[in-house]
C-alpha cells in the first residue's frame, strides 16, 4: 500500500519543468524583449495549470486560509489561483535574468531597518546564518554576492529532485554561488560549516519544508491551522551559536525588496531548553512568514499539500 503522505511530499513530486520548457525559458529570458515575455509566461504556465489538478487544489486552500486569517488581504477577484501560477512564472524568469545579469544589485530596494547590510563581508568577525523560504523569490537576492566582493554565501539546498532545474540555472551561470546539498546535517558537514562561519561566511537556509526524510520538524500555527516546520535551521543555528536573520525577496510593482531583518541574538541555548527554543523560533518565524503573505498574498510558492489536508481527508 502506497505512503500518501510520503508520496505528498514536495520532493516525492515529480519535478514538472523538463529540459525543453527550462531550455525555451533560458532562451526567453536571454533574448526575447521585456513586452513580449509577459504573453509568453501566461502560455507556459497555461498548460502548467490546466494539468496540475493538486497544485490548483493546494494553492486554493492556502488563498483560503490568507483569507480567513486576514481579512484584509487583497487577492484578485477573477482568477487568484491561475495569477499565483502566474506569478510563480515569472519567478522563475526573473531567477534566471539574475545569473543572466539582467537583475542587479543595483536593481533592488533594500529594506534593512536592523543594518544587517553593515555587517555583511567582515570577514573579521563570524558569519551569520540567513533564513529563508519559498515565498517571492530568494534567488534574486543572491545579486548580493556579485556586487559584494568581500561576501561569501553558502546556500544549504535539497534540490536532487530538481536536477533538470539545476543544470538549467548552472548553464546560465549560477555555478558562481557555493550550493551545498543537504539531506542530512552529519558530523563531517557541520565541521566544514563551522569552519565556514568561524572563516566569516555567511549561510542560507530555507526554514518553511520539511525535510526530505521528514523527520525532526516541530508543529507550528500557520495561517491558523497546525503546519509541519523543519527544525533543520534552527537546530544548525544553536550548534553554530551564531545570530540568526531573515531574509524576504519580494516583488511589489515590478521591483524586487531585499528584506534584511534580525532575527535571533544569540543561539548558544542551553541543552536542556533546545528543544523549547527551538520550537518558539519556528512559531515565530511562521508568524513572520504569515505577515509577508498577507502582504504579498501570490508570492507563496508552495504548491504541495502543505498542511497535509488530503492525508487528513
Amino acid at each position: 500500500m502506497t505512503d500518501t503522505r510520503n508520496s505528498e511530499h514536495w520532493a516525492a513530486q515529480n519535478e514538472r519543468g523538463n529540459r525543453l520548457f527550462l531550455g525555451i525559458t533560458t532562451l526567453m529570458v536571454k533574448y526575447l524583449p521585456a513586452f513580449l515575455m509577459k504573453p509568453c509566461i501566461w502560455f507556459v504556465v497555461l498548460y502548467f495549470y490546466l494539468t496540475a489538478p493538486k497544485q490548483r487544489r493546494n494553492i486554493a486552500r492556502y488563498q483560503a486560509r490568507l483569507q480567513a486569517a486576514f481579512p484584509q488581504t487583497a487577492l484578485p477577484e477573477t482568477w487568484p489561483v491561475f495569477k499565483q501560477f502566474v506569478a510563480f512564472g515569472e519567478a522563475v524568469c526573473d531567477r534566471f535574468a539574475v545569473w543572466q545579469r539582467k537583475i542587479r544589485y543595483e536593481d533592488l530596494v533594500l529594506e534593512d531597518p536592523d543594518d544587517v547590510y553593515a555587517e555583511i563581508g567582515n570577514r573579521n568577525q563570524r558569519g551569520q546564518i540567513f533564513v529563508c523560504s519559498h515565498f517571492g523569490n530568494v534567488e534574486v537576492c543572491r545579486a548580493l554576492v556579485s556586487h559584494h566582493q568581500g561576501f561569501r554565501l553558502n546556500v544549504l539546498v535539497h534540490s536532487r529532485h530538481a536536477q533538470a532545474f539545476n543544470e538549467a540555472l548552472n548553464k546560465a551561470g549560477a555555478d558562481k554561488i557555493q550550493l551545498i546539498q543537504v539531506t542530512d546535517l552529519d558530523a563531517s558537514l557541520m565541521m566544514e560549516l563551522n569552519k565556514r562561519i568561524d572563516a566569516g561566511e555567511w549561510l542560507a537556509i530555507a526554514a518553511d519544508r520539511v525535510p526530505v526524510r521528514g523527520e525532526k520538524t516541530v508543529a507550528v500555527d500557520f495561517l491558523g491551522a497546525q503546519a509541519d516546520m523543519p527544525q533543520g535551521a534552527w537546530l544548525l543555528a544553536a550548534l553554530l551559536k551564531t545570530r540568526v536573520n531573515t531574509l524576504f525577496c519580494i516583488k511589489q510593482n515590478g521591483r524586487y525588496h531585499l528584506k534584511l531583518r534580525r532575527f535571533l541574538d544569540t543561539t548558544d541555548w542551553k541543552r536542556g531548553k533546545r528543544n523549547e527554543e527551538v520550537a518558539a523560533a519556528a512559531q515565530q518565524f511562521a508568524a513572520a512568514l504569515a505577515q509577508e503573505c498577507a502582504q504579498n498574498p501570490l508570492q507563496w510558492f508552495n504548491f504541495y499539500d502543505f498542511w497535509k489536508d488530503e492525508s487528513h481527508g
